[in-house]
């Protein structure tokens, strides 16, 4: 979810207008399609009918009345990040989802190099989890995080100590998202019995458990966010998706 700084695509644009200039502007029409074109992958609508999204300071000031007529099932908020951080718009951007009546939950960041309890405190500090339609969400990817990679024993036992406080403070399964990398890496065969918010970019996601949602794009466009925008969907039916939230989203 992480998403790279406006300089890196400064650096990119260069780059692709220099190699523009190379006969037949081949290299250059390929990188543009690569970091500027919209993604072109969609999922299969009558599969996937539920459809959401996720954001975060990243995506701006959003345009809450335009998004209203998006036909937005979900939105998932980043909320905290590490032991201290808060998100700056996630309050604002709380009220902007309640207010267009789409169901709502919160993510918080997981950083590699802190303690899992010291996180999970943060989180619940910053979000009432009983004002959400989901259990709480963790995100657990490499993108942002550059210790400890090649130590995933102590990731791993630092995101279980998350987990482990979350739960026994909500009563509620925290939900897991994290890649396919990672998931092999840090998540297969230790949290079994918690949700999975998986990412996958060009196809279903291939991992050999269910999957509770489903991140297929990250350059996606809706109406009231500047820019791109992750892309999301749920594993089954309307009739799923109701049992699914009228189950308590667990």
């Amino acid at each position: 979810m992480r998403k790279p700084k406006k300089q890196f695509y400064v650096v990119v644009l260069v780059f692709v207008l220099i190699l523009g200039l190379i006969p037949g502007l081949i290299p250059g029409l390929i990188i543009y399609k690569i970091f500027f074109q919209p993604d072109t992958f969609q999922v299969n609508k009558f599969k996937y009918p539920i459809f959401g999204i996720d954001i975060s300071k990243h995506n701006g000031k959003i345009n809450w009345d335009k998004l209203k007529d998006q036909h937005l099932d979900f939105v998932f908020i980043k909320a905290t990040e590490g032991k201290t951080r808060l998100d700056p718009t996630y309050q604002y951007n709380l009220k902007g989802a309640k207010s267009i009546n789409v169901r709502v939950g919160a993510y918080h960041f997981f950083k590699f190099n802190r303690d899992g309890a010291d996180q999970a405190r943060n989180f619940l500090s910053k979000v009432n989890i009983y004002n959400l339609n989901f259990a709480p969400i963790l995100d657990v990817e490499e993108s942002g995080n550059y210790t400890n990679r090649n130590n995933p024993k102590l990731v791993i036992n630092e995101i279980r100590k998350f987990i482990k406080y979350i739960e026994s403070k909500s009563a509620r399964k925290v939900i897991i998202y994290t890649n396919g990398n990672e998931y092999f890496k840090y998540i297969k065969d230790n949290f079994n019995s918690n949700p999975l918010w998986i990412c996958s970019l060009d196809e279903v996601p291939p991992i050999d458990r269910e999957w509770k949602f489903w991140q297929y794009a990250h350059r996606g466009e809706v109406d009231g966010i500047k820019g791109w925008v992750d892309l999301n969907t749920f594993n089954g039916s309307k009739s799923d998706w109701n049992s699914f939230i009228s189950g308590g989203a667990r």
